[in-house]
């Protein structure tokens, strides 16, 4: 890419009002020929929590806001406001959408690039796994696909947040440039205790927090909603099936399944040692984290939802976890040789997975080592930014 002059980037992303996921902008603003302009709902509903845009603490961009309608909702939500006055005030050379190819965003962003920037080179992102077909779990499905095709159209790459979505496009027929660029975190958010802040072999002591939550050491936890999908209950009938009798669980998170998973917890006379906590900010999460010296995503797939990345798999590696993850979807692609990796439905290969980490000598040393490489290899911001300037030079 010439550095002759800077080349204009407007990117629009629904998640752009939660701070921690601006920093990947940040690591794009770095390079000196990108001038950046990012778009964000004025207010959005991330994980039952609902995020107020605030206009400061950017670096090296600028960040704009719109309203938008059905927030919360990613493919049916709308800009009321700010959209069309982005795209001209800012006259991108690319319009990154970091929206689902068939999503109401990236078909109102389109339109309008075609009359105020019918010129920029348009890339939309996508984490779907599941609609090979032009199928959606979502209604109408058929207006979907067609928004789906006509992005197929008009931009000129896409990004995938891993190898699988990045076969499912293929197959839907997307013959032009696709990009694996995953979800990144800031490794400066999940100190290590080794004082050089690169690898971690053992866990800072906990005792004062474990102590107030009256719980022991070693501890299982979950981080994330309490859907069905996410496998929580498979934990719970693992951790009953296991001859530790000081193990403790730490279940993080809100949603619907939260009453019947505590009273299975309490059926499987788990209760004395499992502590349900209530969801946390993305802010919080290292802290909760820093408590847990196994983390475990447990997904399932169903009729309409396969675990598209598990983000918080990679928040455990950077935070030391020993990761343990099912089978279902993206997990282990994510996970790779720096996590245990077990059959989904399947809580007797869960409690065999869990009985290694916990016992078998140099392990958890060793995952805890490679996951924290892994992230800085292939999670950091810094390396997702090269992934998305990849790409920009390959459309320009």
């Amino acid at each position: 890419m010439s550095a002759a002059r800077r080349i204009r980037v407007l990117a629009v992303d629904h998640t752009a009002g939660v701070v921690p996921f601006r920093k990947k902008f940040e690591a794009l603003a770095s390079y000196p020929e990108i001038d950046l302009t990012v778009l964000a709902p004025e207010r959005w509903v991330e994980n039952y929590r609902t995020v107020e845009t605030s206009q400061g603490g950017t670096s090296g961009y600028r960040l704009r806001t719109g309203t938008v309608g059905w927030p919360g909702y990613e493919n049916r939500a709308f800009f009321r406001s700010g959209l069309g006055v982005a795209i001209r005030e800012s006259r991108p050379d690319i319009l990154h959408l970091w929206e689902e190819p068939f999503s109401v965003i990236t078909l109102q962003a389109l339109a309008q690039a075609a009359l105020w920037a019918p010129r920029a080179k348009s890339l939309f992102f996508s984490s779907d796994n599941l609609s090979r077909d032009f199928r959606y779990s979502y209604r109408p499905s058929w207006f979907y696909a067609s928004v789906e095709r006509l992005a197929h159209r008009r931009c000129a790459a896409g990004t995938a947040v891993s190898e699988e979505v990045a076969e499912v496009l293929t197959a839907k027929g997307f013959r032009k440039p696709i990009a694996v660029v995953p979800h990144g975190i800031d490794l400066a958010d999940y100190p290590s205790d080794s004082g050089g802040g690169e690898e971690i072999g053992r866990r800072a002591p906990r005792s004062e927090v474990l102590e107030r939550l009256g719980l022991e050491p070693p501890v299982v936890g979950y981080v994330g909603r309490l859907l069905r999908q996410k496998g929580v209950d498979l934990l719970l009938r693992a951790i009953a099936s296991m001859p530790e009798t000081n193990l403790s669980l730490v279940i993080v998170g809100d949603g619907p399944d939260r009453p019947a998973l505590e009273s299975l917890a309490r059926d499987l006379g788990l209760a004395g040692r499992t502590r349900f906590l209530p969801a946390l900010p993305h802010g919080g999460v290292p802290a909760a984290l820093a408590c847990i010296d196994v983390l475990v995503l447990a997904s399932r797939p169903t009729p309409k939802w396969k675990e598209q990345f598990g983000r918080v798999l990679v928040e455990g590696m950077a935070a030391g976890c020993v990761v343990i993850g099912s089978s279902s979807g993206a997990i282990p692609e994510v996970l790779g040789d720096a996590g245990i990796v077990f059959h989904e439905e399947d809580a007797d290969d869960l409690a065999r997975a869990l009985g290694r980490a916990l016992r078998e000598p140099g392990l958890a040393e060793r995952l805890r080592i490679q996951g924290r490489a892994r992230v800085r290899e292939r999670y950091s911001w810094r390396a997702v930014a090269a992934r998305v300037m990849e790409v920009y030079e390959r459309v320009l």
